[in-house]
């Protein structure tokens, strides 16, 4: 609040020849309020507001030297998505000639890839432990059935994570190798992970893109442009 100070009044009468000088009043600003809002406003954004946590990725690296149990990944199995410096994510399975695909369906992407493996991997034996499993169709189909009977009740969490476990490591044989350069976006990268973590891939790498992937990339762009001008 605001005062003011008109200083101390003269009293008595004015001697001959003299001239009464006025006083400039003084105005004092009391602080207080003030002081009492900053407190406040500073109580009031430290109740309020919401720190967000850094996100980050979990990645286990493998050994740097191969171990024995190393096994040959068929062709088949393995989903390659290039990231490249201009931008675009490429795709292919195999040596299927690499598509184009959007940040917004990456997530489409690698359910579709996952699914279409699991339907057509065969039932099989375990060779470390020598359990029999199923095929991926007929699995599919036990798991919908399952899910289905059980909608309206509360699965328990271990029973839903044992057969997610047979469905991710045991039975699917989806490995996706996502390769980038340098001049990658890491947005892209981290989206491309995402799609990847988010449809419970079990097996995935990271790959430095070489001259040769680059090439095939360029080659593989040059013969989709001449189909399309052959298509016409």
């Amino acid at each position: 609040m605001g005062a003011v100070d008109m200083g101390p009044q003269e009293t008595g009468k004015k001697g001959p020849g003299l001239r009464k000088r006025k006083g400039r009043p003084g105005i004092v600003l009391d602080m207080t309020p003030m002081v009492d809002i900053g407190f406040l406003l500073v109580i009031f954004f430290m109740t309020t507001t919401r720190f967000r946590e850094p996100q980050a990725i979990e990645i286990n690296l493998p050994p740097e030297i191969a171990t024995k149990d190393a096994k040959p990944v068929k062709e088949s199995n393995v989903l390659t998505i290039n990231i490249m410096g201009d931008g675009t994510i490429l795709h292919n399975i195999a040596n299927d000639v690499p598509d184009s695909v959007a940040l917004d369906s990456l997530d489409q992407l690698v359910a579709k890839a996952k699914l279409d493996n699991l339907n057509k991997q065969p039932a099989h034996m375990d060779g470390r432990t020598g359990v029999m499993y199923e095929s991926g169709s007929e699995f599919l189909q036990r798991y919908k059935a399952f899910m289905d009977k059980n909608k309206d009740k509360e699965i328990p969490r271990p029973v839903l994570d044992s057969l997610n476990k047979v469905r991710d490591e045991k039975i699917c044989r989806l490995t996706v190798l996502i390769k980038v350069s340098r001049e990658s976006s890491y947005n892209n990268v981290v989206a491309v992970m995402d799609a990847v973590q988010q449809n419970q891939v079990a097996r995935f790498s990271i790959l430095e893109q070489t001259p040769d992937d680059l090439k095939i990339m360029e080659e593989a762009r040059k013969k989709a442009a001449q189909a399309r001008k052959g298509g016409r």
